[in-house]
């Protein structure tokens, strides 16, 4: 093996499109992605969940680039809502800008760090590692 590889048992695919997990090899470097929520550069936030997923996958993809990754390079999600009528509307969003299965788990959750926020994404990306023969 030699690109991180999916595992699926068929759990997770009851449930949705992600992987029951996923196994790294060696020569990855980890890229970990802190719980990033829809803030626009300045400051603002969209009302809604769908603004606000689309902003926060959005920040996502300019963390990874920054880092050297992609968007495919995506190995684990793990995602919170404040109200599970949005997940429906997330997870059509999720889906515009994550195209693979990797392990992924969804919660709702009471609130997050400011109540204006709905939506929070947490992100592990590997890339090969400097010198690496992967």
């Amino acid at each position: 093996m030699t690109r991180p590889e999916p595992i699926i048992v068929g759990v997770s695919h009851q449930i949705g499109r992600y992987a029951d997990a996923v196994r790294v090899p060696a020569g990855y470097d980890q890229v970990l992605v802190s719980g990033t929520p829809g803030l626009h550069p300045d400051g603002s936030l969209a009302d809604d969940v769908t603004g606000q997923a689309t902003q926060a996958w959005e920040n996502v993809k300019v963390i990874l680039e920054r880092a050297g990754a992609t968007m495919a390079d995506i190995v684990s999600i793990r995602q919170w809502l404040t109200d599970a009528d949005d997940i429906e509307d997330y997870v059509a969003v999720r889906g515009a800008f994550v195209r693979h299965e990797c392990a992924s788990m969804l919660a709702v959750i009471p609130a997050l760090v400011r109540p204006s926020i709905k939506v929070e994404v947490e992100v592990v990306a590997v890339i090969p590692a400097a010198g690496s023969k992967v």
